[in-house]
């Protein structure tokens, strides 16, 4: 493992090197945003120019975490300038414009071997298939959301997403939902997954929004990711409304992989806690309950949904009582070290989720946060203990336990 040091040196060395005037979009607290050319920073106001051109002046304290770190690698700014102000949620604020979902005259046929049709809705960054009658419009609402939560947040997230869209698929019909699990076990074991395969087979009629390889010629044709996303269709009228909670959690944590690089539980201790916990504090944060299920072919019963943590207004409560009597102590290592579902249980689950809510609570550790993910995407693991509890300003990591154990008990966690 690279040091900390050495590896925040190289990435602003990067980041002057190749981002110093370039045209970019600047976003606001209150979630507008332009396409703008920095041109100066002085005594807390940023100096920029559109491509019109036009000159605007805005103070940097109403800019996104993201913008302002911009200003701190490029413009000189100095590095407190990050932390000032309130914590915003970016995905609330957001602001789409009229015409942000358009229906495509192209139709996609899935992997060019399904007599399923479907119907195409393309946004800025996804592109949307459906079929029998499902209107995606709130779940392309919420995808954008909380895309924009992310680029407000962390700033190379734009970048790390280029141009490509990302595929959703919605399938209105269980035979061609199966369709695509069988497609999907054989894409993985052509792959050489075959373990991850086997586990597809076994939990794929369980699974809400498993994620698939994109069909390569599906992948070319519309500048598709090399991943996307299935949703099993419960109730067409959830897709119509914006911030369901379960697909919420699911467009979170999709947006996280991304931006993290897609670490993997065998090359990154301690991504799997902080993936889940990360998906359920923004279903919790943004829908104020919980109503996904995480299983593993292990268990037969729902693991998030047991007695005293049966949905997300109830775990924070829940989890305050058994710290507060010493049935349950957060312990960093601990957490970290779980690997997957099937090591899982409500409190280990819930302990997760108040570990992601913690780094999250103010704006000084939410850019803290950036900074973690930051060097996740470019080391490809996880910091160590020691690493990850300095990262938030902590000597030890007992000290950073101890920290967000007070945070548990405070009324801030609810």
């Amino acid at each position: 493992m690279k040091p900390l040091k050495t590896t925040l040196l190289a990435l602003i060395a990067t980041s002057l090197f190749s981002h110093a005037a370039d045209f970019r979009i600047w976003t606001s607290l209150k979630g507008t945003s332009i396409e703008a050319q920095f041109v100066s920073y002085e005594n807390g106001e940023v100096k920029l120019t559109t491509k019109a051109p036009k000159e605007i002046k805005l103070k940097a304290s109403t800019l996104s975490i993201a913008d302002r770190q911009y200003l701190i690698e490029v413009a000189g700014a100095k590095g407190d300038l990050i932390f000032k102000g309130d914590p915003s949620v970016p995905e609330h604020v957001y602001k789409k414009p009229k015409d942000f979902i358009k229906k495509l005259e192209q139709t996609m046929s899935f992997d060019g071997s399904s007599d399923a049709v479907f119907t195409l809705w393309e946004t800025e960054h996804y592109l949307l298939g459906v079929t029998r009658g499902v209107k995606p419009h709130g779940l392309a609402e919420t995808a954008e959301a909380c895309w924009h939560g992310m680029a407000s947040q962390h700033y190379e997230f734009r970048k790390n997403w280029g141009t490509t869209k990302k595929l959703i698929l919605i399938p209105n019909d269980k035979a061609l939902y199966q369709a695509i699990g069988t497609y999907q076990v054989v894409a993985l074991n052509k792959a050489g997954h075959a373990d991850h395969a086997n586990n597809v087979k076994a939990t794929w009629d369980r699974v809400g929004a498993p994620s698939i390889i994109t069909p390569e010629k599906e992948k070319e044709e519309f500048k598709l990711k090399s991943n996307a996303i299935v949703f099993q269709v419960k109730d067409k009228k959830d897709f119509r409304k914006d911030f369901n909670s379960y697909q919420t959690h699911v467009i979170c944590g999709d947006l996280f992989v991304l931006q993290s690089d897609g670490v993997t539980k065998v090359e990154g201790q301690g991504y799997f806690a902080l993936s889940t916990g990360h998906s359920y504090y923004k279903e919790i944060k943004l829908t104020k309950k919980t109503e996904t299920h995480l299983l593993s072919k292990e268990y037969a019963d729902d693991i998030s949904s047991k007695s005293g943590f049966k949905d997300g207004t109830s775990w924070a409560k829940t989890l305050q009582k058994l710290v507060k009597k010493g049935e349950v102590k957060p312990d960093l290592v601990r957490i970290l070290n779980i690997k997957d579902a099937s090591e899982l249980d409500p409190e280990k689950l819930v302990t997760m989720y108040s570990l992601s809510y913690y780094i999250q609570s103010s704006q000084k550790r939410i850019a803290n946060y950036a900074t973690l993910v930051r060097l996740v995407n470019s080391s490809n693991e996880i910091p160590e203990p020691a690493e990850f509890a300095k990262i938030f300003g902590f000597e030890s990591v007992e000290a950073f336990q101890n920290d967000w154990i007070e945070f548990i008990k405070s009324r801030s966690f609810k």
